[in-house]
């Protein structure tokens, strides 16, 4: 059984209405019908309980959010039809320079932007071509401690950074979104754009699929904590992911940030921009007393022979910096881990699955043979086939055993099934 994005839209939506009810919402709650005929007063003016129903169309206003709702009686702002998703739209012109209520200087930031913002819950809209004159403008960016966004079934593309924020305590959550090709080349080296940028704070990101960011990669945390798990990862222009520095912390330290890296596909790009690694740690900021950390469990890497580090601990600096690297599947490189200072850093593992002349490192306990056995590599099915070494072959004491998996591929994609096999690499 596979858990689509959107098959249970309509029926969901239903039963929130009911439950809504059964508990007694607040007597000003409301029913906000959107349509293409309006600006961005009704979304910003939904209050808590309130459901906004916007519908098919172009949209080109900019939304600026900053209501405190609850988790139980959240501001829920949904497409009329799921089959035909609301589009905000910018084409040529610039966000900065599109209708809006926040006249502010980072106003071109983001075509909807969250500030301080509590409990919205967004559903079914489409995020294109939102650009500024700074080159890192984004589809939804969220910050000045906005908590409890929970982002579903929308796909960005061609923007500066697909999603952007994240700052002092933000949180959200994105599921069953789809984000493609954004970035733009003409931003600085030194200050990149992203499919996905996330400056602090605490992100769970699940069932997504991200593809072909423009010009760097196609997530670049900065996060206090993130899960990142069960999601397709392809072709960065850079490299696939990393986790640098919350440029949030104050103070002497100690500081800790840690990434969960768990149950995804990720397909190298051929001609990558950085061949070196896949996954990095690194202090950008040289911050002192920090600790770096990530747990990479249950991935299948499908690298393209560029010999890339499936993990790049890139402490030369002496950051402090761990890695527990278990029951992955890391094909199309000879290189498992690459530490740059091994007294700063902690890196173990065990059953993973690596090619015959793969370095193992400090990994232990590693599978291995000339291919991985997947069941049909050319069509995009990297499952094991029956007679694959990797079947069975995981650890099964090893922490946090998947019960779900990412299905299917990149055609058929954002959506989840229940992992047939723990004990499978």
């Amino acid at each position: 059984m596979c858990f689509p994005k959107t098959g249970v839209v309509l029926i969901r939506n239903m039963l929130l209405l009911l439950a809504c009810c059964s508990v007694g919402c607040e007597a000003r709650a409301a029913i906000i019908n959107l349509t293409t005929s309006d600006n961005y007063t009704k979304l910003e003016g939904a209050n808590p309980g309130d459901t906004v129903i916007v519908a098919p169309g172009t949209y080109a206003f900019r939304v600026y959010l900053t209501k405190q709702a609850t988790e139980t009686n959240p501001i829920v702002i949904q497409a009329q039809d799921p089959s035909k998703p609301p589009v905000w739209d910018f084409g040529t012109n610039l966000v900065e320079n599109a209708p809006g209520s926040y006249g502010a200087g980072d106003r071109g930031r983001g075509g909807w932007q969250f500030s301080g913002a509590r409990s919205y819950h967004i559903s079914g809209l489409v995020f294109r071509h939102c650009r500024t004159a700074s080159d890192n403008s984004a589809g939804i960016r969220y910050y000045n401690g906005t908590t409890n966004l929970y982002i579903k079934d929308c796909l960005f593309e061609l923007n500066d950074n697909g999603l952007t924020g994240g700052t002092q305590n933000s949180q959200a959550t994105v599921e069953f979104c789809e984000f493609n090709s954004n970035g733009n080349t003409n931003a600085s080296l030194s200050s990149p754009t992203h499919n996905i940028y996330v400056y602090g704070g605490y992100l769970s990101f699940r069932y997504c699929y991200v593809h072909d960011s423009v010009q760097g990669e196609n997530f670049h945390l900065r996060c206090r904590n993130a899960t990142v798990e069960f999601n397709w990862f392809s072709r960065a222009a850079n490299y696939e992911g990393d986790l640098m520095t919350d440029d949030d912390f104050t103070g002497t330290g100690p500081f800790t940030q840690s990434l969960t890296f768990r149950g995804n596909v990720l397909v190298q790009n051929r001609l990558p921009g950085n061949h070196s690694q896949l996954l990095a740690l690194y202090n950008d900021a040289g911050l002192t007393n920090l600790t770096l950390s990530i747990r990479a469990l249950y991935n299948t890497f499908v690298g393209g022979n560029t010999n890339a580090a499936f993990v790049h601990v890139s402490n030369a600096d002496g950051t402090k910096m761990t890695a527990e690297i278990s029951d992955n599947v890391i094909s199309g490189t000879k290189t498992a881990v690459l530490i740059e200072n091994t007294t700063a850093a902690t890196v173990s593992g065990m059953n993973n699955w690596l090619q015959t002349n793969a370095s193992a490192g400090p990994l232990t306990a590693s599978v291995r043979s000339a291919a991985p056995g997947f069941r049909n590599p050319a069509g995009q099915d990297y499952t094991l086939g029956p007679n694959s070494i990797c079947v069975g072959a995981a650890n099964a004491t090893v922490f946090g055993l998947p019960g779900r998996e990412y299905f299917l591929n990149e055609v058929t994609n954002s959506m989840w099934r229940i992992r047939a096999a723990a004990r499978s690499v």
